[in-house]
């Protein structure tokens, strides 16, 4: 119980790091990418706007034994000399002179440095579609063709601004189409490394935060695990101790009705101590059940429908002499890997609450069968619904839905429900890996146990 408890702390402590983890690399992705892209389509976006303004087109075609690839080529090879010109012009001189590389043009607040280290491309088309003039910053990282197949390319996706192959384009002109390229590779670059270095020191965070909370976990429950294990057997003992006296007023009961006869106190103290000496018997099984570990040598391969129908067929005189209607319904060859003791013990559970909570006359069904993977086991039984603010605490010690678990049964003999069977029933379930709920439906309610499956 209290391993599970550490490793649901150490759990939420490591889920709430990753998440903190996870949220701080996508506010510091999502911030650094949304700044850096806003900074380069502002810079593509003054390119465009200064080379429109500043008329980059030549003016006129082609001269006389030229070809327009030849004008293309010669366009590009003084297109750094142009737009060293115009963005001189966008900046104050004196700044310029003074080697000042921090001004920043006004309207989109780029600094000068940025927008002399990036690299630019641009393609200018006609209204027909044909390339009037390349300006290739670095053709030896991209040819003239390669740059006008790019630049047809952006158009044809009939967006206005991308980002596609490395390159972030913009597409502006009325008279004629100006395609604007910037280089997106340092961009890019930066935004991975600024991940892998964020995810290096996270994955370090989180070994480093999940040593801590194993040392911690344990810190924490070592207090609470020492008082549970103290108060079992201060349990155990006090138990241990009252089966002495039990069984001592039982005989002495015995002695005196030889001696005086029937007596209605010698039967109130006999009732009594038959109350007493189930309730010590019911928290001894409880300890017993809640520090089982099943050992591989006790475990061993049952066929849970024959157990079942074992555990069921001492009640069926029980239920002839009540007036209940016991029906079962067992799948064969359901096979799970228990301690056998202990199944029994958990079926005669179930059962006997289901008897003393059944209407009168009504009916009780146990059923066993396989889905999924699970042998699940069912039992129900007509009756009352238990109350939902009861649903939570019905496998709680000494949990009493209602008085009738104390009720003498039509025999006279005692029926002792103290709220501690479901107790040892969910203990049995959790220590063979089983889930043992309550539910209720169409005037039934249902017990069921999930057990994992057995392979044949």
């Amino acid at each position: 119980m209290f391993r599970k408890s550490r490793i649901k702390i150490v759990a939420l402590l490591i889920a709430i790091l990753l998440l903190t983890l996870l949220g701080t690399i996508a506010v510091i992705y999502g911030v650094s990418y949304r700044e850096m892209s806003q900074e380069n389509r502002g810079m593509l976006e003054l390119y465009a706007r200064e080379y429109l303004e500043n008329d980059g087109l030549p003016d006129s075609g082609p001269s006389e034994g030229e070809s327009p690839e030849d004008d293309i080529e010669a366009s590009a090879i003084d297109s750094n000399a142009q737009r060293k010109s115009v963005w001189e012009d966008s900046f104050d001189a004196s700044e310029i002179a003074s080697g000042d590389l921090t001004e920043t043009d006004g309207s989109y607040g780029i600094s000068r440095r940025r927008l002399e280290l990036s690299t630019f491309y641009s393609v200018v088309f006609s209204a027909d579609g044909s390339a009037l003039q390349v300006n290739n910053d670095d053709p030896s990282q991209m040819s003239n063709e390669v740059l006008t197949e790019l630049a047809k390319s952006f158009l044809e996706t009939g967006k206005s601004y991308g980002i596609s192959r490395n390159m972030i384009y913009l597409v502006s002109g009325e008279d004629y189409t100006l395609v604007s390229m910037m280089d997106n590779t340092v961009l890019g670059e930066s935004i991975v490394t600024l991940l892998r270095y964020t995810v290096i020191f996270g994955a370090v965070a989180v070994i480093v935060v999940l040593i801590l909370a194993i040392v911690l976990s344990g810190w924490i429950i070592r207090p609470l695990e020492q008082n549970y294990r103290r108060q079992n057997q201060f349990i155990s003992d006090a138990g241990h101790e009252l089966k002495t006296p039990v069984s001592t007023i039982s005989t002495n009961v015995e002695l005196l009705q030889r001696e005086i006869g029937e007596n209605r106190w010698l039967e109130n103290i006999r009732y009594e101590n038959s109350r007493m000496t189930e309730m010590v018997r019911s928290l001894l099984d409880l300890l017993r059940a809640e520090s089982l570990v099943p050992q591989d040598a006790l475990l061993e391969r049952l066929d849970l429908g024959r157990v079942v129908t074992a555990g069921t067929l001492p009640f069926e005189a029980q239920a002839f002499e009540e007036g209940f209607e016991l029906s079962s319904e067992i799948a064969e060859n359901v096979f799970i890997m228990g301690e056998a003791s202990q199944i029994e013990k958990l079926i005669s559970i179930l059962v006997d609450n289901a008897f003393a909570h059944t209407n009168p006359s009504g009916r009780i069904l146990v059923s066993v069968e396989s889905w999924k993977g699970s042998a699940i086991l069912t039992v129900a039984n007509e009756g009352e619904p238990i109350p939902t603010e009861s649903m939570d605490k019905i496998f709680d010690r000494f949990s009493r839905v209602d008085s009738s678990r104390t009720d003498a049964g039509k025999d006279g003999a005692v029926r002792a429900h103290y709220g501690l069977g479901l107790s040892i029933a969910k203990a049995i379930a959790t220590s063979h890996r089983a889930r043992l709920s309550v539910s209720c439906s169409d005037g039934m309610t249902k017990f069921t146990v999930i057990f994992p499956l057995k392979a044949k």
